[in-house]
């Protein structure tokens, strides 16, 4: 056998990743050294300088980059994070009283190619009619004025209008009025504190959750956040590694979500857990968040819908050119 590969590995500490981290469940004939970074900074150090061999990623700056013919990432169909995006839509209450109210608005975004942003922006298209062109959209940082994107927009329709930002945060425009709302992946906490007294800034979807199910009942969708990368040169030295990491993340995945109905009721103290954890099955089957292609190839097809809609990918690119090289040393194909 060769020798085990050594790899750095920055990821998010998640349930349903940490028996791989913490070793319980090992990565098959490798040596991996786990990093843990604030999520900004992980993804934009592998992004610009692939500081380390395998990272965790923003899923629409992956897809962008691999329509763009960006060959220096390989991809698994790993998805750490999914999370529907209907509580990071922010809204003025004296303004806006409905989703449609947003038509010919003004809404800050901290990018363009950011996942929160453009699951948001999907939904607002399929739920509410309210196309990309409809709003003008002013990106910037969130309390300090001046964030650039890692990855901007490459195809973006003539009738789109996005402002970039410079001399102050989007929070700040959203109190003085400047924008009508703001679609951010964490709320500062002003506009928390906000929703919490019943202030100016409120939720778009006050109740969010209604609102996620039906949008689930009509995509089909767990939107997803995140994916796993890979550094080519590290995919090149051992083709297989790929396959070994899949595979390990996959165990630890399964091993979690067939424990959690047993465990919650008993650490978490609070009423109808396991009730809650019922209906979530019932709504999203017994595979609540499933990895591989096959499996989500609806939410991935959504997916690539709302990036060529927002401009970030042209038509030519499927879900099939998403992880090639992982379909290749798999028998998913």
């Amino acid at each position: 056998m060769s020798k085990p590969p050594r790899f750095t590995f920055a990821i998010s500490s998640y349930d349903h990743v940490n028996d791989v981290v913490d070793g319980r469940i090992p990565i098959e004939n490798a040596e991996p050294l786990f990093i843990r970074l604030p999520i900004p900074e992980m993804f934009r150090r592998f992004v610009i300088a692939r500081d380390w061999d395998v990272s965790e990623m923003s899923f629409v700056q992956y897809g962008t980059l691999r329509a763009a013919g960006e060959r220096g990432i390989v991809g698994i169909p790993v998805f750490p994070s999914r999370l529907y995006r209907q509580s990071a839509i922010f809204v003025r209450a004296d303004r806006i009283t409905a989703p449609e109210d947003l038509r010919g608005g003004r809404i800050g975004i901290v990018g363009w190619a950011n996942s929160a942003g453009v699951w948001a922006r999907g939904a607002l298209s399929d739920m509410h009619g309210i196309a990309a062109a409809d709003v003008t959209w002013y990106q910037g940082g969130v309390e300090r004025p001046g964030r650039a994107e890692v990855i901007g927009p490459r195809y973006v329709p003539d009738d789109v209008k996005i402002v970039r930002v410079t001399d102050r945060g989007i929070e700040e425009m959203l109190w003085t009025g400047d924008l009508d709302g703001i679609i951010v992946p964490s709320p500062p906490a002003s506009v928390e504190a906000s929703i919490s007294s019943g202030g100016l800034i409120r939720l778009l979807y006050e109740d969010f959750p209604a609102a996620e199910r039906a949008y689930r009942d009509q995509t089909g969708c767990v939107p997803i956040m995140h994916v796993v990368a890979l550094d080519r040169a590290l995919f090149e030295q051992d083709p297989d590694i790929a396959r070994r990491l899949y595979e390990a993340l996959e165990r630890a995945r399964v091993e979690y979500f067939a424990s959690l109905a047993q465990r919650c009721p008993t650490l978490v103290p609070i009423p109808w857990v396991d009730e809650h954890i019922e209906s979530m099955r019932a709504a999203l089957g017994n595979e609540v968040w499933p990895y591989g292609v096959e499996a989500n190839r609806p939410t991935l097809e959504t997916y690539l819908r709302y990036l060529r809609d927002q401009g970030l990918v042209d038509g030519g690119f499927g879900v099939d050119d998403l992880f090639p090289e992982w379909q290749a040393v798999t028998d998913e194909r």
